[in-house]
């Protein structure tokens, strides 16, 4: 009777076990199915005798066994047996029910997921019971996740590798932010760079330049351009352009455009809108041209912004994609705005320190030189001269009673006047000399690289003869004479003062000997003077 009460109650212990155990498993069997984590239990105790049969042949680095021979790996994974996976599993990967998962996995299964499986064998083979890593998968509805991997060997399957446990944590939500946030330091970054580049200013072209390969490369752009109107808003040119990684250069083709030839695109300029074309394929009708144009240039989509300076149009900035079709986010609007914004400030500020330099050099009412630039061209002018062998000639014009005519008719007629003999002048040289103004009535010209001196003659007869045609002056016909005093380098002085000088004295003997003629200098006028 004792022995039959000691085996019943070991009955019963052994009953009260299962049951625990049973109650354990169903535990671990509702919290496996229901957790919110993608849960998978596999059998790896395949790979692990294919993977020992490698080693006996002579593998040892297996990652480098694994590029050399990835077939190797990708066996490796068909010997893999995938037992189970959970619901979160089912909904990470957007599958139907878990056939359609497993059946379907390789189509899902690519180079990335192969390498990240081969560091973890490789863990596993250097008897490691843990792998932890970061990777991207690729759902059933052509998603891309970036999940938290974690694979573990069961307790006590370290040497037959039969119960393996793998976890995946999405983190495409944290990776998103991650990026956001690396973009707009990225971007602040870029803007700073471009603002400090262009308040200085001391490159306008170097400042776009690389302003546009920051750009560009910021948002992923494969062309980043400048096109700048010129001529009324009649032309424009293609000024600036940087080209991502193996992408074809267009800026050599894109000069000299007529802006009528672009009706639609210029008509979105000019009326201010944002030319955001997500597929240039899809360009309407009326865009034709346009579309030819950029489809030559095989441009998939694109971005482009006005760039204004005080108000005015001046060209545009834009972005192209030649790789893929796609919307642009906000976020590269708002670069392209401010980055048109800071360019077109930089025109207008290039223009008027332009404008300023001429106004220094240039006399404001013919727009000729003024006496400053004269006298740094005609120093110019000796020096190279002096090196080819040549003579200049330097020509001091003084129009005949000038204040005459400036008192009788008025300062408008007077300035009108001598607008027209600057023009007159100018049709009487060649493109290489210099005419200035340099005092109210008073002319000086330069004629560099002549052979013979009288060249220089030629030149002054043809002067005295265009400035004698008629004038017409508010309503009276006039004929203007001119007295013209020469002198020739090196053969009068090798001094550029003494140059200018000399020709002044022939031009007062010019006007001596009654006017509207020319003489050339010689020392006996200095005796004369």
């Amino acid at each position: 009777m004792k022995v039959h009460g000691e085996l019943k109650g070991e009955i019963a212990g052994r009953k009260q076990a299962e049951d625990a155990l049973h109650a354990s498993e169903v535990r671990y069997r509702n919290l496996f199915e229901n957790s919110p984590v993608s849960l998978w239990e596999e059998d790896a105790s395949e790979v692990k005798v294919y993977i020992d049969t490698l080693r006996k042949s002579g593998a040892s680095d297996f990652r480098e066994h694994w590029e050399k021979h990835p077939e190797t790996i990708r066996k490796c994974a068909s010997l893999l047996k995938i037992l189970n996976v959970n619901r979160a599993t089912l909904e990470m990967y957007k599958a139907r029910d878990k056939e359609y998962l497993l059946d379907g996995l390789s189509r899902v299964f690519d180079k990335e997921s192969f390498t990240v499986y081969g560091e973890a064998l490789i863990a596993f083979i250097e008897g490691k019971a843990l792998f932890e890593a970061e990777t991207v998968i690729h759902t059933f509805d052509g998603a891309k996740r970036h999940v938290s991997i974690r694979i573990s060997l069961a307790p006590g399957c370290e040497k037959t590798w039969e119960r393996v446990f793998v976890s995946l944590a999405d983190i495409t939500a944290q990776k998103q932010t991650e990026e956001a946030l690396r973009h707009k330091v990225n971007f602040e970054k870029t803007m700073a760079g471009i603002s400090a580049r262009f308040a200085l200013l001391s490159d306008f072209d170097n400042a776009v330049s690389t302003s546009l390969a920051d750009a560009g490369r910021l948002v992923g752009a494969g062309r980043a351009y400048l096109f700048q109107l010129r001529d009324k808003g009649d032309i424009m040119d293609n000024t600036h352009e940087w080209c991502g990684r193996g992408v074809s250069a267009e800026i050599q083709n894109l000069q000299n455009l007529p802006s009528e030839a672009f009706p639609w695109w210029m008509a979105k300029l000019r009326s201010g809108s944002v030319i955001h074309i997500p597929d240039v394929s899809g360009l309407p009708p009326d865009a034709a041209v346009e579309k030819e144009l950029l489809e030559r240039q095989g441009i998939k989509s694109l971005l482009v912004l006005q760039v204004y300076a005080e108000k005015k149009l001046v060209g545009f900035i834009g972005f192209d994609n030649v790789i893929t079709t796609g919307a642009w986010c906000e976020v590269d609007i708002d670069l392209l705005q401010i980055m048109a914004e800071i360019i077109g400030v930089a025109i207008a500020r290039k223009k008027t320190e332009a404008l300023m330099r001429h106004m220094a050099y240039h006399d404001a009412l013919t727009n000729l030189p003024n006496r400053i630039l004269f006298h740094d061209r005609l120093q110019r002018a000796v020096i190279r001269t002096k090196r080819a062998g040549k003579l200049v000639a330097a020509m001091i014009l003084d129009l005949d009673c000038f204040k005459t005519i400036n008192d009788s008719l008025g300062h408008r007629a007077g300035d009108l006047m001598l607008k027209i003999v600057a023009e007159r002048l100018t049709q009487c040289v060649r493109e290489g000399d210099t005419i200035a103004r340099t005092g109210g009535d008073e002319f000086a010209i330069i004629l560099p690289d002549l052979f013979h001196a009288k060249d220089a003659a030629l030149v002054a007869q043809k002067i005295i003869w265009t400035l004698y045609q008629p004038l017409h002056l508010d309503g009276h016909i006039i004929a203007a004479t001119a007295s013209v005093g020469i002198s020739i380098y090196p053969s009068d002085t090798d001094n550029t003062e003494e140059l200018v000088m000399k020709a002044d004295i022939a031009m007062y003997q010019a006007k001596k000997l009654g006017k509207n003629t020319y003489r050339f200098y010689n020392p006996d006028m200095n005796t004369q003077v």
